[in-house]
């Protein structure tokens, strides 16, 4: 089945295809029917497209995607001090910096990334606090008194993180991928989403207890799941 694969598409067009299509799942199709084509007469097919017909439906907590995610998004949220702005570009005009981070170090927060940034002014002065380099995010929140900035995502696709958190001088706190978690609620698509908060927008809380600040998100069925790290003194 490996040179099969291989000898069925060379390397670019495989990697063109998928990128077009900007799915697993038609992918995979894709190169079934490929493979169907030579092997259509034989029980190996037959067994071959059942396989695959349960792997397509079979989990409910899957959903296709018919296209991939290449949105530009703005986003921003404000308290009565600061504001903050987040900038995310996933269109094709950034899919080389974006491929080399996901396919090497798979850390959004260098310099190298100019595609996702994440900043912080002043509301009174319009003066910069921070400008920081961020994972794709959908969601972002400032607590009331204006310490920290929590962003969230239900991006999965090249994005490493779906939850990070800032202090207002920029400094991270925290950084978590939240791919694998199994809560109930939580559903996938095949390469664009992680549905792992409540929509549209879930209850977001800080609460401080000496040096550990706990981070609560509302699930998908309204239920806080906590996240600790160090406070802001």
């Amino acid at each position: 089945m490996k040179n099969w694969v291989q000898n069925a598409l060379p390397a670019t067009e495989l990697e063109r295809r998928y990128w077009h299509f900007a799915s697993a799942q038609l992918l995979v199709k894709y190169l079934l029917e490929v493979y169907l084509k030579n092997k259509k007469n034989t029980l190996h097919a037959k067994i071959s497209r059942a396989a695959m017909a349960l792997m397509l439906i079979a989990s409910p907590l899957v959903h296709a995607d018919f296209s991939g995610y290449d949105k530009v998004v703005d986003l921003s949220a404000e308290t009565d001090t600061v504001r903050a702005e987040h900038h995310h570009d996933w269109s094709w005009q950034t899919h080389d910096a974006r491929w080399k981070m996901i396919s090497t170090t798979k850390d959004p927060f260098t310099v190298e990334n100019v595609y996702s940034y994440l900043q912080l002014r002043d509301k009174a002065s319009g003066a910069e606090l921070f400008h920081r380099p961020v994972p794709a995010l959908t969601q972002i929140w400032i607590s009331p008194d204006s310490k920290y900035v929590v962003g969230i995502s239900n991006i999965m696709l090249w994005n490493p993180y779906q939850l990070v958190v800032f202090n207002k001088f920029g400094d991270r706190l925290l950084e978590r991928n939240l791919v694998d978690v199994n809560w109930p609620g939580v559903s996938q698509s095949v390469t664009n989403w992680i549905n792992w908060y409540k929509q549209p927008v879930p209850k977001i809380t800080i609460v401080e207890s000496g040096a550990t600040a706990t981070l609560s998100v509302e699930d998908p069925l309204g239920v806080p799941r906590q996240f600790q790290f160090s406070s802001v003194h």
